[in-house]
């Protein structure tokens, strides 16, 4: 809870430096990207959030770091802010309300699709354009596939799920036979 607290805190205001110079979404990729970079990389992540690790070193790779990956003053200077009051362990949790923040601003919805087989690109597209006019957003999918639903789809839109699954239909047939 107190993670989601410190990740908003600072999300909303790299959204609101954002918004001002027009970089919102920009800042948005540099941010996943240095995320995902930590992630994989283990023995970085260590040194750059361990306090054990000497302070002046950590902020010179941070920097080069920076440097080397392009990334603009402003998110070099959000990855120095949360260096220096050693909070860059909550980097993932702030990219991703960053990202849902971003999202509102755009009018996006991200969508966790999972199907019981793979579909050929034009359903993809047919689903999307139904889950848009659903949540009357643009739809960002991201589709797995489940081959225990046995058909239908399941989606996942924020904390929302819809289920038409042939799954969860059969188990809701069996539970209203149970009944009598």
């Amino acid at each position: 809870m107190i993670n989601r607290k410190i990740a908003r805190r600072y999300a909303k205001a790299l959204l609101n430096i954002g918004e001002e110079d027009g970089n919102y979404e920009t800042y948005l990729d540099q941010m996943e990207g240095i995320a995902s970079l930590l992630e994989a990389q283990d023995r970085l992540r260590e040194v750059l959030v361990n306090p054990a690790f000497d302070l002046p070193q950590r902020r010179a790779i941070l920097s080069d770091l920076a440097y080397r990956l392009g990334l603009s003053p402003i998110i070099s200077s959000v990855l120095q802010l949360l260096l220096n009051k050693n909070r860059l362990v909550y980097l993932p949790d702030i990219v991703v309300v960053y990202r849902d923040l971003v999202d509102e601003v755009i009018g996006r919805a991200r969508v966790h699709l999972v199907t019981a087989y793979e579909l050929d690109p034009e359903k993809v597209e047919d689903l999307a354009d139904a889950l848009e006019k659903l949540v009357q957003k643009k739809v960002v999918l991201h589709v797995d596939q489940d081959p225990a639903l046995i058909g239908g789809v399941v989606a996942t839109i924020g904390d929302r799920v819809y289920d038409g699954s042939l799954k969860t239909q059969l188990a809701n047939i069996r539970q209203r036979l149970a009944k009598g």
